[in-house]
C-alpha cells in the first residue's frame, strides 16, 4: 500500500511547514489510485491516501 508508514514519515518531514500542500498532492495521488483502482471503495482509498494525514 502507498504511501507505506516509511513514506508517510517522509512526506511529514517534506511538508512539515505546508500541510495544506501535502493534502493538495496526497489529493491529486487519491484521483489517480481511484482512477486506476475503480474496484476498490472510495472510502478505503480516501482513508489510505488523506485519512492517516489528520
Amino acid at each position: 500500500d502507498w504511501p507505506c508508514q516509511t513514506r508517510r514519515r517522509e512526506l511529514r518531514a517534506e511538508y512539515d511547514c505546508a500541510p495544506v500542500s501535502l493534502a493538495l498532492y496526497l489529493a491529486a495521488q487519491f484521483v489517480n489510485a481511484a482512477q486506476d483502482l475503480a474496484h476498490v471503495p472510495a472510502g478505503l482509498l480516501h482513508y489510505r491516501f488523506l485519512g492517516w494525514t489528520r
